[in-house]
Protein backbone atom coordinates (compact mmCIF):
# COMPACT_ATOMS: atom_id res chain seq x y z
CA UNK A 1 0.00 0.00 0.00
CA UNK A 2 2.99 2.55 0.71
CA UNK A 3 4.75 1.82 -2.66
CA UNK A 4 0.69 2.11 -4.24
CA UNK A 5 1.15 5.88 -2.41
CA UNK A 6 4.63 6.55 -3.62
CA UNK A 7 3.64 5.99 -7.25
CA UNK A 8 0.35 7.93 -7.12
CA UNK A 9 2.09 10.86 -5.26
CA UNK A 10 5.14 11.09 -7.88
CA UNK A 11 2.92 10.91 -11.31
CA UNK A 12 2.71 14.19 -12.36
CA UNK A 13 -0.55 15.96 -12.97
CA UNK A 14 -1.64 16.40 -16.75
CA UNK A 15 -1.32 19.50 -18.39
CA UNK A 16 -4.31 21.46 -20.00
CA UNK A 17 -5.05 24.03 -22.30
CA UNK A 18 -7.66 26.85 -21.40
CA UNK A 19 -10.39 28.08 -23.63
CA UNK A 20 -13.67 29.63 -23.62
CA UNK A 21 -16.50 27.68 -25.18
CA UNK A 22 -17.89 29.25 -28.79
CA UNK A 23 -20.58 26.92 -28.34
CA UNK A 24 -22.53 24.71 -26.02
CA UNK A 25 -20.66 21.05 -25.33
CA UNK A 26 -22.71 18.88 -23.36
CA UNK A 27 -22.10 18.01 -19.67
CA UNK A 28 -19.27 18.33 -17.56
CA UNK A 29 -18.63 15.10 -15.94
CA UNK A 30 -17.11 16.68 -12.37
CA UNK A 31 -20.07 18.95 -11.52
CA UNK A 32 -22.54 17.43 -14.24
CA UNK A 33 -23.63 20.79 -14.76
CA UNK A 34 -24.05 21.81 -18.90
CA UNK A 35 -20.82 23.16 -20.37
CA UNK A 36 -22.32 26.57 -21.70
CA UNK A 37 -21.19 29.18 -24.58
CA UNK A 38 -18.70 31.60 -22.89
CA UNK A 39 -17.89 29.20 -20.10
CA UNK A 40 -13.86 28.68 -19.43
CA UNK A 41 -12.80 25.30 -20.04
CA UNK A 42 -9.52 23.11 -19.65
CA UNK A 43 -9.02 20.91 -22.84
CA UNK A 44 -6.61 18.21 -21.76
CA UNK A 45 -4.25 16.12 -23.84
CA UNK A 46 -7.08 13.12 -24.60
CA UNK A 47 -9.40 16.15 -25.54
CA UNK A 48 -11.70 16.11 -22.90
CA UNK A 49 -13.04 18.80 -21.62
CA UNK A 50 -14.09 20.33 -18.24
CA UNK A 51 -15.02 24.10 -16.70
CA UNK A 52 -11.70 25.16 -15.55
CA UNK A 53 -12.58 25.67 -12.12
CA UNK A 54 -13.92 21.72 -11.93
CA UNK A 55 -10.54 20.59 -13.14
CA UNK A 56 -8.36 22.76 -10.82
CA UNK A 57 -10.36 21.53 -7.82
CA UNK A 58 -10.38 17.44 -9.12
CA UNK A 59 -6.79 17.55 -9.64
CA UNK A 60 -5.73 18.79 -5.97
CA UNK A 61 -6.80 15.19 -5.18
CA UNK A 62 -6.08 13.03 -8.22
CA UNK A 63 -3.39 13.15 -11.30
CA UNK A 64 -5.89 11.75 -14.28
CA UNK A 65 -8.37 12.33 -16.51
CA UNK A 66 -12.22 11.79 -14.50
CA UNK A 67 -13.04 9.93 -17.96
CA UNK A 68 -9.23 8.31 -18.46
CA UNK A 69 -7.80 7.31 -15.06
CA UNK A 70 -4.99 4.58 -16.29
CA UNK A 71 -3.83 7.18 -18.67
Amino acid sequence: MEMHFIMCLSKPRLSYNDDVLTKDAGECVICLEELLQGDTIARLPCLCIYHKSCIDSWFEVNRSCPEHPSD
